[in-house]
């Protein structure tokens, strides 16, 4: 599955179908849930975004207000891009469920668009090393799918084949709260069917 996913960001045009803008007034519903995070973090905390892509249109607005920003993404392409993109962040190649910053590193961690590329069998796991990752308190940022997918080839996903893994929109919500988080918010993305149609969860390490 990784192979697949890493190839196909390698291969497919992502950037050119949706991270050409760098203004996030132009992604209303990311920017409200992004801000709904920045105010509850302490000014200059540190965050790290796992799957970051090309840097914008995220982190780049999370530098320019004013936190310390680490990103990691195992598209070489991806990560090329988000140091010319904003360069006042700090770029690593790598798998997202294998890097390691050590415990209580970082006061939020955010993962947009990325943890249904990753096995769901690996999804627990993966909170969990968010949560270890995590200063006291600190939050947490995610989108996640809203339905049970399993580990099936898509055939034509932004020039390139894609694959998917998610859990349903409530068992997914129960996953991060089991995994030690309380749950501040979530809300849908998009209408079913969308192609756009995620779940967003921001949750405090508890």
């Amino acid at each position: 599955m990784r192979e697949i996913v890493e190839r196909g960001y390698e291969e497919g045009d992502h950037v050119g179908a949706y991270r050409l803008d760098d203004n996030m007034d132009n992604y209303p519903l990311e920017k409200e849930n992004i801000d709904r995070l920045i105010e509850s973090l302490p000014k200059n905390a540190g965050i790290l975004d796992l799957g970051c892509g090309p840097g914008i249109p995220y982190d780049k607005y999370l530098v320019e207000s004013g936190f310390k920003v680490t990103g990691v993404d195992f598209s070489q392409k991806h990560i090329n891009l988000a140091r010319r993109n904003v360069p006042g962040a700090t770029f690593v190649r790598g798998d997202m469920t294998s890097v390691d910053f050590g415990e209580e590193s970082f006061d939020a961690v955010v993962s947009l668009y990325a943890i249904f590329h990753i096995p769901k069998k690996e999804h627990r796991d993966f909170f969990l090393k968010i949560h270890g990752m995590l200063k006291e308190n600190g939050f947490t940022l995610v989108t996640l799918g809203t339905g049970t997918e399993d580990e099936g080839d898509v055939g034509d996903f932004i020039g390139s084949k894609m694959v998917w893994s998610s859990y349903s929109l409530k068992d997914n919500l129960q996953l991060v709260e089991d995994c030690g988080f309380e749950i501040v918010h979530w809300e849908e993305e998009g209408k079913k069917g969308y192609p756009e149609h995620h779940l967003w969860v921001l949750a405090r390490k508890s």
